[in-house]
């Protein structure tokens, strides 16, 4: 029966608002790259959900990756190449930082490559469907982080989803932030099969292109996507100084500082050197702040916001500090402040540790990184918890040492005299 005009009307509505309906945020660096969200997914940072994409790039490529968030470090990458029997492998993997990402069979089991998939035309495609796949941001997120990568060269040809990849160059990557409202799709099926098999994909480079580019360039990215002007090298630059910085200060200077006046030291050179010290922390803190807006991750997590609290709380130990000294000079012993200055700073020094373990969990540190951060730090707490415990023992009354008590004669405003105030810095009871 022949279709009426009504009938065609209205077949095409329908077929114009799935259209309208279903997009998917692509953009072309090089390779090109395709990402859709199924309308009602659940997925987002803390939840699986059906996510789609596709890599399409020319068979020159050697391997083509799409990863969530905006560095390596704990990133979950996907990584397309060419299996030497006409067809692509699909490989989910986990970065750990500036090293090859290793295969994750947790989402490895959840990737699919769909109908489309293949050596079409010259061009090595990946339609794929994950649904053990996380986002660096929720669904509705208007800069969700992506990086991209790529590296050219001979083809790897193998099935194996664990296959060695060679290190791409600094050129061939890429940090884009995608508003995901442009990824939406109507349903949860796979957006290119109606491609025709010549050009599987709508979207990405031509298929008779048969030389790769540089990667020098931003080129065909859709409404709501945004290239990073940071490469990685960058970021990784900031994440060494920010980590160096925060870990000797936390670590070293500031322990090694309370047990400089515990080993006789001067108060006025202890203040020094702790302020110096603070100086340093708030340069780090300064780096911090840089790679949190580097890396997207600004107080949207533990590390950032308990480090931005420690941080603001050490500002106020020299406070306590000048007020335990001139309490200390006045009246030869402490004070109750002189009990909040000390067991604050231990504290804070405590607390300060802690939180540089979670950075390193945040940056992905090497299991070695971590272990090593954890004996230096061991070693330094129990060294100064004994030299603590040694001076406590060593510590006698000031009546023992030929101090005497009280506001000596002729001042009676409680004032030690000047002779008094030297005897006890040099006793260093604090």
């Amino acid at each position: 029966m022949k279709p009426t005009r009504l009938q065609s009307a209205l077949a095409w509505l329908v077929a114009g608002y799935a259209s309208l309906a279903s997009t998917q945020a692509t953009f072309s660096p090089g390779p090109s790259y395709s990402i859709g969200i199924p309308s009602g997914s659940s997925i987002s940072s803390s939840s699986t959900g059906p996510l789609y994409f596709q890599l399409k790039a020319p068979a020159t490529y050697q391997w083509v990756a799409l990863g969530t968030g905006s560095q390596m470090a704990g990133s979950t990458i996907f990584v397309m190449y060419a299996d030497g029997a006409g067809n692509v492998t699909i490989s989910g993997r986990k970065a750990s930082g500036k090293s090859e990402p290793k295969m994750d069979s947790v989402i490895q089991g959840g990737l699919e490559l769909l109908e489309g998939s293949g050596v079409v035309d010259g061009n090595l495609v990946a339609n794929v469907r994950c649904t053990t796949c996380t986002l660096d941001s929720d669904a509705s997120s208007s800069s969700s982080p992506w990086i991209a990568a790529w590296n050219t060269g001979s083809s790897l040809d193998t099935t194996s989803t664990s296959a060695t990849i060679s290190q791409h160059s600094n050129q061939n990557t890429r940090q884009v932030s995608i508003d995901l409202s442009t990824a939406s799709i109507a349903s949860d099926s796979n957006p290119w099969s109606t491609s025709s098999s010549a050009d599987p994909t709508t979207t990405g480079s031509s298929g008779s292109s048969s030389n790769p580019t540089s990667g020098s360039g931003n080129s065909g990215a859709n409404a709501g996507i945004s290239f990073s002007g940071q490469d990685f090298s960058a970021v990784e630059d900031y994440q060494m100084a920010h980590g160096i910085i925060m870990g000797v200060v936390v670590v070293l200077l500031f322990p090694l500082g309370a047990m400089f006046i515990r080993m006789g030291g001067s108060g006025v050179v202890h203040g020094i050197l702790q302020v110096l010290s603070l100086c340093a922390l708030i340069v780090g803190l300064g780096l911090g702040f840089k790679l949190a807006d580097m890396t997207h991750s600004m107080l949207n997590n533990t590390h950032t916001i308990f480090g931005l609290v420690i941080c603001v709380l050490f500002l106020i130990q020299p406070i306590f500090g000048v007020i335990h000294h001139i309490q200390y000079k006045r009246n030869l012993a402490r004070a109750s402040v002189s009990h909040v200055h000390i067991w604050y700073g231990r504290i804070l020094m405590l607390l300060a540790v802690v939180n540089g373990g979670l950075g390193l969990q945040l940056a992905a540190n090497s299991h070695n990184g971590e272990i090593a951060y954890g004996v230096v730090a061991g070693v330094v707490g129990v060294a100064y918890v004994v030299m603590v415990m040694i001076k406590r023992k060593d510590k006698q009354p000031l009546w023992k040492e030929g101090i005497p008590l009280g506001s000596p004669p002729g001042y009676g405003d409680g004032r030690a005299q000047p002779q008094y105030v030297r005897q006890a810095d040099m006793m260093n009871f604090k």
